[in-house]
C-alpha cells in the first residue's frame, strides 16, 4: 500500500482487511456451539433410551405362616420374659421371614369384670436380625380395657406383603432386593406386665383378683417375592 494513499482510503481497507478473521472467529464459535448442541441432544436421547430400556414389573409375594402361643399366668406386679426360638421354625425352600406379628390376650372379658387388670407387652430388642428402628415396628403396648394388645416387629428390610410395580433392567435386577439372606436368625424375645387393678371399696364378683391368665400368639409371616413383566 502506497504511503501516499489518503488516510481515509487507509482506514476503509483496514476494516475491510478486519472482517475476515472476524467472520472465521464468529463461524467458529458457531460451529462449536452446534456441535455442542448435537452432543447435548444426544445425552438426552440417551437418558431416554435408557429409561425407555427398563421395563416395568409387577411385584407380589406368596407368604405362609408359622404360629406358635405361650399362656402364663402372671401374678400382680410380675415382669415376665418369654423367648420363642425361630430356628425351630421350618422355612420352605426359596421363602424369607418378613414379619412378626404378636398378640396378647388377657382371660379377663370386658362388661364382665368390674375392673379390667392392666397388661403391658414389649419385644425386647436383641441380637435377632431385624429392623429394630424402622418406624412400621410397633414394640410396646399396653391395655387396661380388656382388650388385645397388637404388636409388630418388620423383619425383612421393607416387606409389607403388598403387590406394587417398580421398573428394573431385568428380572434377576427385579428380584434382587428380595433375595437377601441372614434375616430374622435369632429368638424373639417379649416381656410381660400384670398390675392388678381392685377398685376401691368393691369386691371382684368373680374371685379376689389376684393374679392373670395371659396369652401370647406369635404368628411369624414367611414370603417368596414373585415378578411378572407388565407388557
Amino acid at each position: 500500500m502506497s504511503m501516499d494513499e489518503p488516510p481515509q482510503m487507509r482506514s476503509l481497507l483496514i476494516t475491510q482487511e478486519s472482517r475476515v478473521p472476524t467472520a472465521v472467529a464468529l463461524l467458529v464459535t458457531v460451529v462449536i456451539m452446534s456441535v455442542t448442541m448435537v452432543d447435548f441432544v444426544g445425552d438426552l436421547q440417551a437418558t431416554d433410551e435408557f429409561a425407555s430400556s427398563n421395563p416395568e414389573w409387577t411385584l407380589s409375594f406368596d407368604t405362609q405362616t408359622h404360629t406358635m402361643q405361650a399362656v402364663e399366668t402372671l401374678q400382680d406386679d410380675e415382669i415376665r420374659n418369654l423367648q420363642f426360638d425361630l430356628s425351630e421354625i421350618s422355612i420352605p425352600e426359596g421363602f424369607a421371614i418378613g414379619s412378626i406379628d404378636i398378640v396378647i390376650t388377657s382371660e379377663e372379658e370386658e362388661a364382665v369384670s368390674v375392673q379390667c387388670d392392666s397388661v403391658a407387652g414389649d419385644i425386647i430388642e436383641n441380637d435377632l436380625t431385624a429392623q429394630w428402628s424402622d418406624p412400621v415396628s410397633n414394640l410396646s403396648g399396653q391395655d387396661s380395657s380388656c382388650m388385645p394388645i397388637d404388636l409388630h416387629l418388620r423383619v425383612y428390610p421393607n416387606f409389607d406383603g403388598q403387590s406394587t410395580t417398580i421398573l428394573a433392567v431385568n428380572e434377576f435386577q427385579a428380584l434382587q432386593p428380595w433375595t437377601e439372606t441372614g434375616w430374622g436368625v435369632g429368638t424373639l424375645s417379649v416381656d410381660l406386665e400384670l398390675d392388678v387393678n381392685t377398685p376401691l371399696g368393691f369386691v371382684d364378683p368373680i374371685s379376689q383378683d389376684t393374679d392373670e391368665e395371659i396369652t401370647v400368639d406369635v404368628t411369624v409371616i414367611m414370603f417368596k417375592a414373585n415378578i411378572s413383566l407388565i407388557e
